[in-house]
Parts: C-alpha cells; structure tokens; sequence
C-alpha cells in the first residue's frame, strides 16, 4: 500500500538559531517524538510568519503528523542519511524515520541570514523505500 503525507514548503522563516543548523530538526524531531506530535509543526509554523497566514495548510500537516502513529506505527527514531550544502548559507537534509510499520523520509531545509540559522521548508513521504529498491536496480544495469 502507497502512502502519501502532505509537503509543504515554508518560505522566509522569522525562527532563528545563532548555533548550528541541526538545532532546528533536533527540536523538531524531539517534539515530533512527544504525546502531541502535532507540536513539531507548531513549532516550525509559530516562527514561520508567512506559512502561518495559511490556517488551512498548518491545521491539515498537523493533522498528517497527529495520524502518523495509527498508520505507521510508534515513532522509533531518526537518522540524517544525506546533507546537501548550498555554498555556507543552506542545508537541505534528508532523515529516515523509523516507525513501526515501515521507515518515512523527512527532508528539512535549513537556511543562514547574518549569522542566525532560520527553518526554511519541510516535506515528508513514504517514498524512500521505493526510491532505494529503484537506485538499486539501476545500479544492476551498470
């Protein structure tokens, strides 16, 4: 079975970290990993003052995040599996999310102004497994 959770990009976040960049997914997978996962999107939308304008999308991807234990399962861990770097000022970063049932793909952006860290955007799927069997088989092909 296809599962399919809602993406979201946030544009401008006003949240800020003058540590480093992981501060931000290490708060948000600390929440995400609480009785009310729902609060790790708070988190990111309460900073956020342009996606938060948007009632509609922050109810509807906390509701996606709220479901994620009766569709997949407890929530078991986190693991960054890739880290891109955009010159010094931009970090796309890429967790897989073991739950019960079966691993998710978090990807979370991340992006520096003066010398604070500020959330950029979020999106997460249940793709990865089906992206991995298919690098391998086009690995068989080389």
């Amino acid at each position: 079975m296809r599962f399919f959770v809602f993406s979201t990009l946030l544009l401008l976040s006003s949240l800020s970290f003058a540590g480093s960049y992981s501060d931000i997914p290490d708060t948000f997978f600390e929440k995400l990993n609480s009785e009310n996962p729902e609060n790790a999107i708070e988190f990111l939308y309460e900073t956020n003052q342009w996606a938060s304008k948007n009632e509609d999308q922050v109810t509807n991807l906390k509701a996606q995040v709220k479901n994620l234990n009766a569709l997949v399962g407890k929530y078991l861990f986190h693991e960054l599996i890739s880290e891109k770097k955009v010159g010094s000022r931009y970090v796309h970063l890429i967790y897989l999310v073991g739950y019960e049932r079966q691993p998710l793909r978090f990807e979370i952006k991340v992006y520096k102004t003066g010398k604070k860290w500020r959330f950029q955007g979020i999106s997460f799927d249940a793709e990865l497994t089906n992206d991995i069997e298919n690098q391998a088989n086009m690995n068989l092909l080389k």
